[in-house]
């Protein structure tokens, strides 16, 4: 077998920052998307058919807020990394006829205008740019305050024609059937618009609409799935599992899979332990030495690395946050927001050398980025049985993306090869206008409860997709 190289070219030089263009919806171009995008959606990212359960919910909500009687956020969750392009397909395409049969017709076809990281635009190819805000999608930063882009949020949720989607995760989370931790900015955006409404005089109420978003996995793509586990294996050096004319058993699957997790953890913990004097919890007899305490001590050392290499002070923040202040930094020097025309040589050759560190600091940041979702329980707990091949889909996919993110790889190298039919639940709504007495009393536990039953609501979509695929 070959010597595999890193998956991804490292960034050595600074590069002039992507400028988007100002959001606003163009209406040919959202024309022509609708018939685009089921095809893209079947024959690039493999969708072979979107359900919803549960329909009205939806309906009714932009019903509603086409009646002018409610301000709507579509608060979707984020678990796979298609799911803007899918929404596309589900507000453009799918609801208008949806309403339709149910005899709720609606009274235009209402766009959803998407918020994403400002950082898709430099990942992101020309066409993502091209793209974004022409069908209306609005950046944000998670840790830098950004008034044009708050300001232009505000105004969408407080008097645009279309309800505005974002994830609260605050980005992907990998896992379909558990709930992650929620971020608090939707609830506080939707606050913020309700404020607004009612400064102005005006009745309507800002609700949340909680969209659960779940895959099913084509079994009859068992096979690839069975060939990515023997990739792995080779890949980490591992015994590989000789040809079987019959799928593997879920007990030789469980076995195999844990074994490959077993071997990147262990080659994570030599990687930080060779490189950087890390001390793995396995080699410390005071220490939990659990799966799963070992991955999650890794992550605020891999974290720390980043932050030395960036010069950034962690203080009291969670994973999350550092990793997302990690993210801000690495891309400023990458894509300096002020390229200075007319350096000399070496003031050019230093900021390229800014560049290429913050490239290899920001490897350590899309470790925790994947594995601060890892449940290792997540594949032996599927219930019922029938879900138990999309875990199995999700967590081996996951798996290939820890190696190539260990081999220099970000979510753009995450493999997106198996046949799927999305299945989406929304909730019932979250009226945050009706908490605007307790929210003027206390911001922060009015903030922190709506955010806790936002989750609550999730866990019922969640429940209701297990109950619906038994």
């Amino acid at each position: 077998m070959a010597k595999p190289g890193l998956v991804a070219k490292p960034i050595g030089r600074a590069s002039a920052r992507h400028r988007l263009a100002p959001s606003k919806i163009n209406e040919p171009l959202v024309w022509w998307g609708r018939f685009v995008i089921p095809v893209y959606l079947r024959l690039a990212l493999q969708f072979r058919g979107v359900e919803m359960l549960f329909p009205e919910r939806l309906v009714d909500a932009v019903r509603d807020f086409q009646q002018h009687r409610t301000r709507l956020i579509v608060a979707f969750r984020h678990p796979y990394g298609d799911e803007p392009q899918l929404l596309f397909h589900v507000f453009e395409n799918m609801v208008p006829r949806v309403a339709q049969t149910l005899g709720r017709p609606l009274a235009y076809r209402s766009h959803l205008r998407p918020v994403h990281d400002y950082a898709v635009a430099l990942w992101g190819d020309a066409v993502i740019r091209f793209l974004l805000p022409r069908v209306g999608a609005l950046p944000v930063y998670h840790v830098k305050f950004d008034s044009d882009s708050l300001n232009g949020i505000r105004a969408v949720m407080r008097n645009g024609p279309c309800p505005l989607g974002l994830a609260p995760e605050g980005q992907i989370s990998y896992h379909s059937e558990t709930l992650p931790r929620i971020e608090q900015g939707t609830v506080r955006m939707g606050f913020w618009c309700a404020r607004d409404l009612e400064k102005a005089g005006r009745t309507e109420q800002v609700m949340v609409l909680p969209l659960s978003v779940h895959y099913r996995f084509d079994p009859r793509d068992a096979r690839k799935i069975h060939a990515s586990i023997a990739r792995l294996e080779a890949l980490c050096g591992l015994p590989v599992a000789g040809r079987s004319s019959e799928f593997p058993k879920r007990n030789s699957l469980l076995l195999r899979v844990e074994a490959i997790e077993c071997r990147l953890l262990a080659l994570t913990e030599a990687f930080y332990t060779g490189t950087y004097g890390y001390k793995a919890p396995i080699d410390d007899p005071e220490a939990p030495s659990t799966r799963h305490d070992r991955w999650m001590a890794i992550h605020p050392f891999a974290l720390s690395v980043a932050e030395h290499l960036l010069g950034i002070d962690p203080k009291d923040e969670d994973s999350i946050q550092r990793m997302y202040r990690v993210r801000l930094e690495g891309w400023e020097r990458i894509f300096p927001e002020s390229l200075t025309m007319g350096q000399s040589p070496l003031e050019a050759a230093l900021a390229d050398r800014r560049a290429g560190e913050a490239w290899y600091a920001m490897r350590h940041m899309e470790l925790v980025d994947l594995m601060s979702y890892h449940d290792k329980t997540y594949l032996t707990a599927a219930t019922p049985e029938a879900l138990f091949f999309d875990r199995l889909v999700e967590t081996v996919t996951t798996l290939e993306d820890l190696a190539a993110r260990l081999r220099g790889g970000n979510i753009t190298n995450r493999p997106n090869r198996i046949r799927k039919r999305a299945v989406l639940v929304p909730g019932v709504c979250l009226n945050l206008s009706e908490q605007m007495p307790a929210y003027r009393q206390d911001v922060r536990q009015t903030t922190d409860m709506m955010t806790c039953e936002l989750a609550r609501r999730f866990e019922e979509c969640i429940k209701e997709y297990r109950n619906g695929q038994s």
